[in-house]
């Protein structure tokens, strides 16, 4: 566990090094690490401003910031400071008003103004600016054998995945939503593609909490699905930064579907959740699920016969029913932006005219899995 305060470093002679880590890589940690290692200890510069290269990928310059400080939480010898916005020059054009802004940073990250600045870049252009621009000493670090950078990552994240610094990972992770109605078997199909790719997997949250709390769906309150929105998304968000990802996450359920059910149970004097408490409830899931990227979504549509697991009320059984939290789902799908991202797993077996298969809904998703990695080994049918 790293220190939630760190104490200014200390010592004669600090290594620096700074850039956008868009996302911290393998040669990034190589360069802070020798800073690090050479000296008493480093400060790390996340730079950037609105608009840079990480925001396509949810990696804004503060999310990049706290990223870094998470991956070095443990690191006392190691400072993370962040120099974004408008306000600061671009340094390529501009290093003397860059190094001015950024030594103010610098200074603040110093137990003794004294401190001799080593500067370490990987780079050879920024080498040469900063030997020009500053009286500070200068290394630059042969990188070579970690030939990987940023735009490799964000061109073919896939390729380059485990030279990705472990906090950076989640946002690089292809995040695969599957959701559907009760009794469809969803959770089935979850657990069948997660051992299929050897990928983290979530499960739907409710499930738990409601065994846990030995509680039904007739007495689920306001803050109950306070409780269940929540629960879901940090889940998922979990999952989705599991360190044993190869790039991939399936989920089982997410806040929409929470949502959906409240709704449900808010129109509906026989549950315990009121449409006063159903209106807070809305206001949170939403911000969740403005949160939420998704890459894929497979929807199950409630085409086979309920079976009754014991988790779900029986009402949830009838026809018209499902067809409703079906519709209710694909409408939060589209609120959100996402309908672009579905596929209806509506794949009929061989013979089958009414009834759709658990095999044939299995190699629907497959095929779009191996679409969305680019997994062709995996498009045979044995």
């Amino acid at each position: 566990m790293g220190n939630l305060y760190k104490d200014k470093l200390s010592g004669s002679r600090i290594g620096i090094v700074f850039g956008a880590f868009a996302p911290c890589h393998i040669g990034h940690l190589e360069v802070i690490l020798k800073a690090k290692k050479e000296n008493d200890g480093c400060v790390v510069i996340v730079c950037g401003e609105d608009g840079d290269c990480g925001e396509p990928f949810g990696l804004d310059v503060y999310r990049r910031f706290r990223y870094m400080r998470e991956l070095f939480a443990d690191d006392n010898q190691i400072y993370v400071v962040m120099a974004a916005g408008q306000g600061i020059p671009q340094k390529e054009t501009e290093w003397e008003s860059w190094l001015e802004i950024i030594n103010l940073k610098i200074a603040d990250s110093l137990q003794h103004s004294d401190a001799q600045k080593i500067w370490y870049t990987g780079k050879t252009m920024q080498a040469e600016a900063l030997e020009k621009k500053s009286t500070d000493e200068v290394h630059l670090v042969d990188t070579s054998l970690y030939p990987v950078s940023g735009q490799n990552i964000r061109n073919d994240a896939l390729r380059y995945f485990n030279a990705i610094a472990l906090p950076f990972r989640r946002a690089f992770t292809k995040k695969v939503l599957v959701l559907g109605a009760p009794s469809g078997g969803k959770t089935t199909l979850v657990k069948d593609l997660a051992k299929l790719y050897s990928c983290p997997y979530s499960f739907e949250y409710s499930r738990q909490y409601q065994e846990e709390s030995n509680v039904n769906d007739f007495e689920l309150d306001g803050m109950d699905y306070q409780r269940l929105v929540t629960g879901q998304f940090q889940l998922n968000r979990d999952t989705i930064a599991d360190p044993a990802s190869q790039g991939m996450a399936i989920l089982d359920t997410d806040v929409m579907v929470t949502k959906v059910y409240a709704r449900l149970g808010a129109e509906d004097v026989d549950y315990a959740i009121t449409p006063e408490e159903y209106a807070i409830v809305e206001q949170s899931a939403n911000a969740f699920i403005a949160r939420q990227l998704w890459d894929l979504i497979l929807v199950v549509p409630p085409t086979l016969k309920y079976v009754d697991d014991g988790y779900r009320n029986m009402e949830f059984s009838e026809d018209a029913f499902l067809t409703t939290i079906h519709e209710m789902m694909l409408e939060e799908i589209e609120s959100s932006g996402n309908l672009d991202k579905v596929v209806m797993l509506d794949a009929k077996g061989i013979g089958e005219k009414d009834e759709f298969s658990y095999y044939a809904r299995y190699k629907q998703a497959k095929e779009a899995i191996d679409e969305l990695m680019g997994h062709k080994q995996y498009n045979s049918d044995n």
